[in-house]
């Protein structure tokens, strides 16, 4: 046996107010039949902790899963939220119409008719076409479609017509070339 040497007299009850023999007169060496300090078990008061256990997985590979991952949402919560939202709370770029312009309207010969000549003429008052081609339309009803080239000051493109009644009005939707 080595020699130890004794601890200081610790606080705890007996004489002279933690000081001299008592139950606890040196930390962690209780007397016989004293109660274990701290609450311990003597079972296990010289047993080492267990080391911690690894997941496994490398923590900078964790912290880079973890910024990707936040780059993503990040994306996601900057961009297809506010599309979402403002879709639904302003109409969005399809509105009430779809994804057609307008409404514009054109003059209807009495046998129901339009001129390539004057819808060529209707596109263009508006400040979007120019150089506009459209053919005859023989009869103007409700969902009657008819297509017309020209330029909107930069590209070629064509413009899909649809009539929405008999009276002449009708949504635009541009085809880029």
């Amino acid at each position: 046996m080595s020699y130890q040497p004794p601890l200081p007299p610790g606080p705890g009850p007996g004489p002279g107010a933690g000081y001299g023999p008592g139950p606890h007169a040196y930390y962690g060496q209780p007397t016989q039949g004293a109660p274990p300090p701290y609450g311990a078990h003597p079972a296990y008061l010289g047993m080492p902790s267990p080391a911690p256990q690894s997941t496994g997985l490398n923590p900078w590979i964790a912290g880079l899963i973890g910024v990707i991952c936040g780059g993503v949402l990040t994306v996601i919560g900057m961009t297809v939220i506010p599309m979402i939202l403002f879709g639904f709370l302003l109409g969005g770029p399809m509105g009430d119409e779809g994804f057609m312009e307008g409404p514009h309207s054109v003059t209807v010969a009495a046998d129901g008719s339009v001129s390539g000549v004057a819808l060529a003429d209707a596109l263009e008052d508006g400040e979007w076409y120019e150089d506009m081609t459209c053919p005859n339309t023989a009869t103007v009803a409700t969902d009657v479609t008819t297509i017309c080239e020209g330029t909107d000051g930069f590209a070629d493109l064509r413009v899909v017509v649809v009539f929405r009644g008999t009276d002449g009005r009708f949504g635009t939707a541009d085809l880029f070339e």
